[in-house]
């Protein structure tokens, strides 16, 4: 008896450990995808992000952006567009391998997501990511009670790091959505119609942005017409404030537009 009893407690133990599952996989939108690489590179490592149909990312010298679409029928099927590139001067390593990096995402053709690791497969090759913890600050943590608007610091009013947006009208699909990212002194995005770029700077609570350039894809209905109201709203004469999770900005003829932080 004493065996038998002992038998199925083995059983029991064993069958626990083979039922144990992996966890859970990760998003495959909004999470930040880190490159694994043999050697990692100094300083920002490269990533995707993928959301909205906009894929982003660094490749170690470069931002990019690109569009993509999904299967709808859960099949990891992917295609991504044309990728566009905000070329900066690089060292030629880095450049050579955010060359390979790009050649195989433009050519992937299906996903997957194993616990944490995304793996991107296609014609070109197999690229593999880890998800990145990223700690984003919690806007108004430290504001105090007051009955009058606060002005916010520049560190608070920092947006790096941070995805607006933005606010449209009903009619407007998501096609036509604009939207915009911040980096360290660089800002990326979509007009509507078009990919966007330049820089931007903090002077007090406001927003300076700098030169903005675009891609010269011609598009005709909502998505032209919104791509001319953000082009003529978010320029070097604009005034952009952050004011919690809105991001607004005027021209001095009182044009305004405004884009909500996407958490």
């Amino acid at each position: 008896m004493k065996i038998s009893l002992l038998a199925v407690a083995c059983l029991l133990v064993a069958s626990c450990a083979a039922t144990q599952k992996e966890p859970p996989p990760k998003p495959f939108t909004a999470t930040k995808w880190q490159l694994i690489m043999d050697i990692p590179p100094a300083g920002e490592q490269p990533f995707v992000r993928f959301g909205d149909g906009i894929m982003r990312g660094f490749g170690g010298c470069d931002r990019f952006t690109a569009r993509y679409v999904q299967d709808s029928v859960g099949a990891r099927a992917i295609a991504i567009g044309r990728i566009d590139i905000d070329r900066r001067l690089c060292d030629a390593a880095l450049r050579a391998g955010e060359a390979r990096m790009l050649e195989v995402l433009q050519s992937v053709s299906s996903y997957s997501v194993t616990a944490d690791v995304l793996t991107m497969t296609g014609s070109g090759g197999t690229l593999k990511f880890r998800a990145a913890d990223e700690t984003l600050p919690v806007a108004g943590a430290a504001a105090a009670p007051s009955s009058s608007p606060a002005i916010a610091s520049p560190a608070s009013a920092s947006l790096v790091g941070t995805r607006w947006r933005g606010v449209v009208g009903s009619g407007v699909d998501e096609a036509a959505t604009p939207w915009l990212e911040f980096v360290d002194g660089r800002v990326a995005g979509y007009t509507g119609c078009n990919m966007l770029s330049g820089t931007w700077r903090m002077e007090g609570n406001e927003v300076r942005l700098g030169p903005l350039v675009t891609t010269k894809r011609a598009c005709a209905g909502a998505g032209g017409e919104v791509e001319r109201h953000v082009l003529s709203t978010m320029s070097e004469r604009s005034k952009v404030i952050r004011e919690g999770g809105r991001l607004v900005a005027t021209t001095p003829e009182g044009a305004r537009i405004e884009f909500s932080e996407v958490r």
